[in-house]
């Protein structure tokens, strides 16, 4: 199954979806009853700002349209309430004005979140993707290992995926060193490939393997991936 927990937030709704849902709520309804009973000078729409920005954190690409609507006729609204200390049609254009740069503004959050959520969807099948691989494939941060795919845990003899576990550790010891020069070089975007390292599995057998190390940015930082294949089994 596939760990929807490193996914990017637009996949799955967020655990303060409601909060936010309220807050977004409570800033338009204060903005419109301040704006309201300001006059028609004081640029109190403005703040509309606010709530907007904040349908970033929305699960929903067409948030920030849907808002931007709801704020353009409140802003109407509000302009035959608010007291009148300038001419009408000074008024009338200054909200025009922002109705325009709220406009623009919305399709710009829209496109931002499109884009993230097109990417995460490609991470997931990904993913999916790795999880279905014959060969073990292992997430390295440093030493550690950070993500292990089903084929990878059968071949190393480990039930969790991550942890303390140090993938040098299970190198037979002549060929640490020069793992761990891979592993290095790999970090910093080198692919190499390493064949016939004798691993020692977690459960004290053994495993021969063929190897592909390369670069991946794994968790908002950079990691190493590494591609095993089983040559023979000791």
């Amino acid at each position: 199954m596939v760990d929807t927990e490193r996914l990017t937030w637009p996949v799955r709704r967020r655990g303060d979806f409601l909060r936010i849902v309220s807050y977004i709520i409570l800033a338009t309804a204060l903005i419109f009853i301040v704006d309201a009973i300001t006059p028609l000078g004081v640029v109190v729409w403005v703040l509309y700002l606010i709530p907007l920005f904040l349908t970033v954190y929305l699960s929903w690409k067409y948030a920030p349209v849907l808002m931007t609507g709801i704020f353009i006729l409140l802003m109407a609204v509000s302009l035959f309430l608010s007291p009148r200390d300038i001419p009408l049609g000074y008024a009338i254009i200054d909200r025009v004005f922002f109705a325009l740069i709220l406009v623009i503004a919305s399709f710009f959050i829209k496109d931002y979140v499109a884009s993230v959520e097109e990417i995460a969807a490609n991470e997931e099948r990904y993913r999916s993707l790795i999880e279905w691989l014959p060969e073990g494939v292992v997430v390295c941060k440093g030493d550690r290992i950070a993500y292990l795919n089903p084929a990878g845990k059968r071949l190393l003899g480990l039930e969790n995926e991550k942890g303390e576990t140090e993938i040098t550790g299970m190198i037979e010891p002549d060929m640490r060193g020069l793992f761990r020069e891979r592993l290095s070089q790999a970090a910093l975007g080198a692919r190499s490939d390493m064949g016939a390292i004798r691993l020692v599995r977690h459960d004290g057998g053994e495993v021969t393997v063929m190897m592909s190390l390369g670069s991946i940015f794994w968790e908002n930082r950079n990691a190493v991936q590494i591609v095993m294949r089983a040559a023979s089994t000791g």
